[in-house]
């Protein structure tokens, strides 16, 4: 059997100069439950992004950031919260003005003037949120079941009288222990009201992937003609994959924002969550992949947040091989046609500059014979073997990569010139 790039072509795991991934991710028994699917992206940067410690969007930067997210599809854009201040409230307005492709959506709460001050902003869409732990209604906010039933009756039916598309968003919902509390509640919100859309939220990040597929299997079972929303955060690291149970089990809109911002430790990140999407579990998002970056550059510099270079999905060290194994077995495959390599996908996919060897404390003979091809010097294997092993002294030394002039120096001592 011959293990070449002929074989792996025609695999849904594998696009040659794209991506390449786990064919398990493909196995029947694994992909079934996303066969079909249509999932759409809800992003939150405008709101629940700006909730980071230290950010604050003027109303110029809102309008740059939800032109930036429209113009690589994302569906929906929560442009913010009107009654937080006048600022969010203006921005809100420029925003809608723009007439953008992505539907604009305000974040209120079950408070009738929070929905005149969406109307206000000029918006058709809006997300009420109420707290669904049945600890805090009853002791922090002094409510019944049968008061909190009556206050979101109230306020989603004044929503749709005025013609507001409504969602209702239930936060902290996981941490509940009394699910017919959640039954009662949602069913008879979902009759007595025209909702199109039930969030389930894990506002603190604490349920684990297999609790969330529990969830939405529930709530598909109890509210079997409302569309499931899914907002999460990613205290335990678990976000993703809390997201990939959500779709398998009935979630349409996942609701994420760009570079994980959020409170505490941020929102599912929109970038992460778009590719997973597409790239393990088969589902095109209709994203433009190969604008992710640029967004995710954009947003970094506005919000001032500086993202780690080994940021999932769009750091600005991922496209860098330093470590020898890395940088041979680069070399090799491509000579061997196959174009995606030691990483899931090239990259290009999401906008970022190609694949680029570079030299420091890991590089091997085969980083240090590219470089010498590249300046066109011939070298002896005894004087691959010195420079090879001073590139890597001097990496370890000023924890860092090294420059070509510092390179073509170590070239210089050691081949003399």
């Amino acid at each position: 059997m011959a293990y070449n790039v002929a074989r792996l072509k025609g695999k849904e795991n594998f696009e040659n100069g794209k991506w390449w991934v786990s064919p398990l991710n493909f196995e029947p028994e694994v992909i079934k439950e996303f066969r079909n699917k249509k999932v759409q992206i809800h992003d939150a940067t405008l709101r629940d992004g700006e909730q980071t410690v230290g950010v604050a969007f003027s109303p110029e930067e809102r309008v740059a950031i939800a032109e930036q997210l429209s113009g690589i599809g994302i569906h929906r854009i929560e442009i913010g919260m009107p009654p937080a201040s006048p600022e969010i409230l203006e921005g809100m307005k420029r925003i809608v003005k723009r007439n953008l492709k992505s539907e604009p959506v305000a974040f209120v709460r079950t408070i009738k003037k929070d929905i005149d001050m969406a109307l206000e902003a000029g918006v058709k869409t809006a997300i009420l949120e109420h707290i669904m732990n049945p600890y805090a209604t009853e002791s922090a906010y002094k409510l019944s079941k049968e008061e909190v039933i009556d206050r979101l009756i109230t306020t989603v039916n004044y929503a749709n009288e005025h013609k507001v598309k409504t969602i209702f968003m239930g936060w902290d919902l996981t941490r509940g222990d009394d699910w017919d509390f959640v039954k009662d509640v949602y069913q008879k919100l979902a009759r007595e009201t025209k909702l199109a859309g039930l969030v389930a939220v894990d506002t603190v990040g604490c349920a684990s992937p297999r609790a969330v597929g529990f969830l939405f299997r529930k709530l598909r079972e109890w509210l079997p003609n409302v569309p499931l929303e899914f907002h999460t955060h990613n205290e335990f690291g678990t976000a993703v994959g809390c997201v990939l149970e959500a779709v398998a089990n009935g979630a349409s809109v996942i609701h994420t924002a760009f570079n994980g911002l959020g409170d505490r430790t941020g929102n599912v990140a929109t970038e992460e969550v778009i590719m997973a999407l597409e790239l393990l579990a088969g589902i095109k998002t209709g994203i433009k992949l190969d604008g992710i970056a640029g967004v995710s550059l954009a947003i970094e510099n506005i919000s001032r947040r500086v993202l780690p270079g080994n940021k999932p999905i769009v750091g600005r060290d991922l496209n860098k091989l330093e470590t020898g194994i890395a940088a041979d077995l680069h070399r090799k495959f491509k000579d061997a046609g196959i174009d995606v390599t030691i990483q899931a996908f090239v990259p290009e996919v999401v906008g970022q500059e190609p694949y680029h060897l570079v030299m420091g404390k890991n590089s091997g003979a085969a980083t240090i014979e590219f470089y010498l091809d590249q300046h066109g010097l011939k070298a002896t294997e005894d004087q691959v073997k010195e420079i090879t092993d001073r590139v890597k002294w001097q990496g370890r030394v000023q924890h860092t990569l090294l420059t070509d002039a510092q390179f073509l120096k170590l070239c210089r001592d050691v081949m003399g010139g």
